[in-house]
Formats: C-alpha cells, structure tokens, sequence
C-alpha cells in the first residue's frame, strides 16, 4: 500500500510532488536541448540581454540558475514573461504580435532574428483604446452602522469565491465584506448571487478587466466608502500561472492575514494597537532593496512625484503580493494619488511593468516616507496588545447574515 504523502505547509503540494518536480527542473537545467543551448549561446554578451538587470531584477534566483542566466531566461524566464532587459517585455511582444504567438516563436530570438528589422512592438502600450466604465460608488454603499473593520477582495478567477469563502467563515471578528468582480454585471451575476447568498450584507460590484486587483481597491478608498474603518484587509484571487507554486503562494499570503480564527484575532488586535505601524502583510511577503525594483522604477517614481516624493535615497521595502491589513492613514495617502482607469494600461497578461506592479512598490514608499511601519505576522505575535487596546467587535451573527437571518441594510 502506498503511505500518504506529506504535504508543503501552507500549500497543497505533496512534498514528494515538489521534490520530483524540483529534481526536473534542475536535470532540464543541466542538461538543454540542442535548440535551448544554441538559443542561450546567442543571448550571451549581447545588450539586449543584460545580465545585470536581469539578476537583479529575479533576486530569489536559485544559485545554480544564477550561474547561467541566460539558459535560466531561455528555459524558464522567457515563458514566464521575465524581462531581459529594460526595454524588451516578452509578453507584450506575443501580446503585440498575434503571429509571433501563433507560430510558437520564442519572443527574443524572433525580435532579434526578424522582429527588429520589421519595427515590431516590444514593450508596454499604456494607451489606447476606450477607457472603461467604473461603477458608481458612494459612502452611502456601506452597511449601517460600519462593522469595525472591513475585508475587501478583488476575484478576477470567480472560482476562487469558495476558497475566499472558507476563510471568512473561520473568521470571529465582525467585518463588512466588499467583493469586486472583473466582468460584465450579467457575466459576474453568478458569483455575486452565490456571495451575496453566503453574505448578505456584502456588496458586491463588476469592475473592468483593468488595473487588476489595484484599480477596484483604489476605487474603493477613493469613493470613500472604506473611510470609517479602523483596518481593511485587501485580498485577490492570484493565480499567477507563471509560477509554478502559485497557488501555494496565494494560500500562503492569505492565510498569513486571515488564517486561524483565534491567532487572526490576535494579530489584528495587535496591529490596531500599534499606532505606529500600518500595514501587516504574511510572513516573509516584506521583500527589501532596489534589486526588486525591477523595470518598475520609472513608473513609480512618476506616481510618487504625484506626492511630492521620490523613490532617492529611500530603500525599497515594500508588500510582496499585494494581500495585506491596511489602516485609514496608509489608504488616506493610497487614495490622494488620484489614479483613475487611464492611469493603468489595457490588461497585456505581463508579469511586470505595470502600473498595478509599481503602485504595490509605491505603496512601501508611501508607508516610509509617513514614517508608518510595516509588519509581518511574527511581528504581531511578538508584541501582544495591552489589555482592552484594539479590541474587536465579536458579533457573529450580524457579521455573517444580518439581524434574524436576514441581510438588515434595507
């Protein structure tokens, strides 16, 4: 009889799984194809792929992959949409160039075989096209009286609802619940009917495959319907296919915010009481340093010079995955930026440069040019809130269902 496998803490994966499929990729590593070998040899030394900035901008690079950069771009950089260089994004590419994409060609080798002579397209378009519709929202929107806090989640893959749903039932805190759904209102009416069942107080908006899970939050904060809240935790159903662990990852950021019930309630506690602190994200999701910067820069310094900031003399530290406890001062500051829809480029499928990539950075800066902390999980564990400071609200039945069963917002 086979033992049951083991599974990776946090995550799904069987722990042989994982170990087989780290034992593939490094024997793929080690051993090229003929194809992959000639394609890397062509890429060596040559400007339009810059080893520098491509090391620095994948700073949790195995060693190993590290030695060789460019195989590690041709094997598994390239299709995952990693950027060679700061003016080359292989996603807009294919995204640009329908046949490139149809033909199975590899973006680079085609840009520098074909592509270059030809003038193709190679990075980001942020314009064009009509800008999209954003629903009307008010503070008139909110549930009445505001529950203590509130938990809002952006679902682009609408069969994540479930999964987001366990999680917030667990919960003992009392919350209001806003969910944007990317979609038409008739092609999000499923989803928001079946949210609405489990939640009856939650309101629930379609939203434009736009901005990602950036521009529905922002849109919320600047209507002002999150004003009266003491935290908001902000969550999205990623996926992101270009990892291999991604749903690992997904589950590891959001349980680290919304996990436990009895250690959740703790932490939030905690984190209300710390006046100093604004921001709360999983563990080991608070990434340091310029490297993770990335092709993101110029972009958010553009933002930031909204605030009268700059992005010198400042080191990076910022939410790695944009699923977070956020408080009023940090959304105060989020939200004077005043990004509308034209600010974020039509959905490309990138994995980088985008608007929604340098406001997750711009964001860090925001918190440090305040002087407001951000804190992981075992930083709340380690400073218990003294007693009666941050408290929370515990009101079950309000929470979940309104008064008598029914959702009491009128």
């Amino acid at each position: 009889m086979t033992p049951p496998s083991r599974t990776v803490p946090g995550g799904s994966e069987p722990l042989a799984a994982g170990f087989l499929r780290r034992v593939r990729i490094v024997l793929r590593f080690l051993f090229p194809t003929p194809a992959e070998r000639e394609y890397a040899r062509l890429l060596r030394g040559r400007p339009e792929f810059d080893r520098a900035f491509y090391l620095a901008s994948n700073p949790r690079l195995r060693r190993l992959f590290r030695l060789a950069p460019e195989r590690h771009y041709v094997q598994f950089g390239e299709p995952a949409g990693l950027c060679p260089n700061p003016g080359f994004s292989p996603r807009a590419y294919l995204f640009h160039n329908p046949d490139v994409a149809a033909a199975g060609h590899p973006p680079l080798l085609h840009y520098l075989r074909q592509g270059r002579g030809e003038g193709r397209t190679v990075m980001l378009r942020t314009g064009g096209g009509p800008l999209p519709d954003l629903p009307a929202i008010a503070p008139a929107d909110r549930p009445d009286p505001p529950a203590p806090v509130a938990v809002v989640l952006h679902l682009y893959y609408h069969d994540m609802w479930p999964e987001f749903a366990a999680l917030l039932r667990a919960q003992r805190f009392a919350y209001d619940l806003y969910v944007t759904l990317t979609g038409s209102p008739e092609e999000t009416a499923p989803t928001a009917a079946a949210i609405r069942t489990a939640f009856p107080r939650a309101r629930v908006w379609a939203m434009p495959n736009r901005g990602r899970d950036i521009l529905p939050f922002l849109h919320l904060a600047q209507s002002g319907v999150l004003a009266p809240y003491a935290a908001v935790c902000k969550l999205h159903g990623k996926k992101s296919p270009h990892r291999g662990d991604g749903d690992a990852w997904r589950q590891r950021l959001a349980r680290g915010v919304l996990g436990d019930p009895d250690r959740t309630q703790a932490r939030l506690e905690a984190f209300l009481a710390d006046t100093a602190s604004a921001l709360w994200v999983a563990d080991g999701q608070l990434v340091e340093g310029d490297a993770w910067w990335g092709i993101n820069r110029l972009r958010a310094e553009a933002l930031l010079n909204r605030a009268g900031l700059s992005t010198e003399g400042r080191v990076l530290r910022f939410a790695a995955g944009s699923i977070y406890w956020i408080k009023p001062t940090l959304i105060a500051r989020l939200a004077a930026l005043n990004l509308k829809a034209e600010d974020f480029e039509p959905e490309q499928a990138l994995v980088d440069g985008t608007t929604a990539h340098a406001i997750e950075r711009a964001l860090g800066v925001l918190a440090d040019a305040a002087g407001l902390g951000q804190l992981e999980s075992r930083d709340l564990d380690r400073k218990p809130p003294a007693p009666g400071a941050g408290r929370i609200e515990i009101d079950e039945p309000r929470r979940v269902t309104g008064k008598n069963g029914q959702d009491d917002t009128g």
